[in-house]
């Protein structure tokens, strides 16, 4: 795979496009601002195997039920339910998550009488979801059309818009046959414009690449989303999950940290990180707790509903 034009209005980068930050050892990938619609996206020029960067280390299947982590993901899963359940009117309702990882966010809405289902291309990650909470999980690459034969009152996509070649169809495909009318999108992507993104530059830990091919701002993901016809009806900007670890990150790297907090985190390694995360831990939390009241968090999560003008 090579990525040389704007992911979201395929404008070829030879236009003009701006470098913004040169990343890499073995190969270079670029951050790049689109000219023309001002998205910034992950650039490289040379074929690369993206399925290799799903099995490194990063992405290694691992249990982390007994880890920071999992205690992290559990309250902030758990909170976001509670938003679902305020914003809709089902008792019970349907609800996709598409790019469902190993299922925690379903498990913790099944256990909140959600009838859930999940889509999930990375067969362990599946295999894990169907033998641990008994999800239903869809293993196919999705382009268009149902996934299942029934539609759904609530469509999440957490931290999956960032890894896509063309998002923005994809989403108008994936809402337009299998979201009821009616139903709740919700959208969670790391912010670009975040001040964890900010102070760390090209060490930012969501930058990622060339696994997050986008690299969403507010306004630009607003944007997509009233594109495929949907209005936001609530914003958040904090997450105990990704955010204040972004910035944890982010004032580790200050002083040399080098290394992926998630992955040392999932893995529990050493007394010196957990005194680490301690110490940084309510920096981080002030921080932002500030960032996220004025849109500067370290993650973008939207709630929307299909715009009635286009009905």
């Amino acid at each position: 795979m090579k990525q040389t034009a704007c992911p979201i209005c395929y404008e070829p980068s030879n236009r003009g496009h701006t470098k913004l930050f040169v990343l890499g050892n073995e190969h270079q990938y670029q951050i790049r601002e689109c000219s023309h619609c001002k998205s910034v996206y992950t650039f490289f020029d040379i074929e690369t195997d993206m399925q290799a960067y799903y099995e490194d280390e990063n992405y290694k299947l691992r249990n982390t039920h007994k880890s920071i982590f999992y205690r992290i993901q559990a309250y902030e899963y758990k909170q976001v339910i509670r938003h679902i359940q305020k914003s809709i009117t089902p008792k019970h309702p349907f609800l996709l998550d598409f790019g469902s990882g190993k299922g925690l966010f379903l498990y913790f809405a099944k256990q909140s009488g959600f009838d859930v289902k999940g889509v999930e291309t990375s067969i362990p990650r599946a295999d894990y979801a169907k033998a641990t909470f008994q999800l239903t999980i869809h293993t196919d690459y999705y382009t268009e059309g149902k996934i299942f034969d029934e539609s759904f009152d609530v469509i999440t996509c957490f931290h999956v818009l960032e890894h896509l070649s063309d998002p923005k169809n994809l989403l108008r495909n994936l809402v337009a046959a299998n979201l009821k009318e009616g139903g709740l999108l919700l959208i969670e992507v790391p912010n670009f414009s975040s001040w964890q993104s900010k102070w760390a530059g090209k060490y930012w830990l969501h930058l990622d690449a060339p696994r997050h091919l986008s690299h969403f701002t507010p306004l630009r993901l607003k944007s997509m989303i009233e594109h495929i016809g949907y209005t936001v009806i609530k914003e958040k900007y904090f997450s105990f999950h990704l955010g204040i670890i972004g910035m944890m990150q982010t004032l580790f790297s200050f002083f040399g940290y080098q290394r992926s907090l998630i992955i040392d985190m999932k893995e529990k390694r050493s007394l010196g990180l957990l005194i680490g995360i301690i110490i940084a831990f309510p920096i981080a939390l002030l921080l932002e707790c500030i960032a996220s009241l004025i849109k500067k968090g370290g993650i973008i999560r939207y709630y929307a509903l299909k715009n009635q003008k286009t009905i």
